[in-house]
């Protein structure tokens, strides 16, 4: 698995896609969210805000939606369409 480095490759640009994350003990899958800002010579720039968790992460609000709340802070991250599976 090709892990990527936060602190040496930066944070992921793609926010259609799910990735694997870790802090080095624990394990999660994860999307992105962000900013696409389009200046004028057509380029989109992504400006990373923050990682969505999955299926485990759990709102501050137990009776309605609130706030999503995802504990791993991640250290590294791999996009799951590269993960090769038996």
């Amino acid at each position: 698995m090709n892990w990527r480095s936060i602190a040496d490759v930066g944070l992921p640009t793609n926010e259609h896609i799910k990735y694997l994350v870790t802090d080095g003990k624990d394990i999660s899958t994860t999307e992105i969210y962000g900013s696409t800002h389009f200046k004028g010579d057509g380029n989109p720039t992504f400006t990373f805000k923050g990682w969505y968790g999955d299926e485990n992460t759990w709102e501050d609000n137990s009776c309605c939606s609130g706030t999503r709340m995802f504990d791993l802070v991640p250290t590294h991250w791999c996009p799951i369409s590269e993960i090769e599976l038996p």
